[in-house]
């Protein structure tokens, strides 16, 4: 039997580049995932990629240039940050070091709202 595992996110996000005068934007997202998966490397590199797209669905916005969603890269960029935190898997850490989402810490943003 399989045991999935889900997180939840709430993240306030600013909708403009300058953050002072920004509005937020709540972003609630469960993100699950196969925690046996985690056990080997093929498996956590299975569940990076699950979770970066449940990060990108979970950041979409309507764009009015692009005319549709677009993913709010920065966004997904601190869903998973704090996912792969909060799993706390050697392993998937590893593979999430060699993911384009990856970053060092939350964005300036997040911290900012955080505040």
């Amino acid at each position: 039997m399989k045991r999935v595992s889900s997180i939840l996110f709430a993240l306030s996000i600013f909708g403009g580049v300058a953050y002072a005068d920004s509005d937020y934007t709540e972003v609630r997202a469960e993100l699950t995932f196969d925690r046996s998966l985690l056990q080997e490397e093929g498996g956590a590199q299975l569940v990076l990629k699950d979770l970066e797209k449940q990060a990108e669905k979970a950041c979409r916005k309507v764009s009015m240039i692009s005319v549709g969603l677009v993913v709010d890269k920065v966004c997904a960029q601190d869903v998973l940050f704090q996912a792969v935190e909060q799993i706390d898997s050697d392993k998937l850490s590893t593979q999430y070091a060699g993911s384009s989402y990856f970053v060092e810490t939350t964005s300036a943003r997040l911290q900012m709202a955080a505040r």
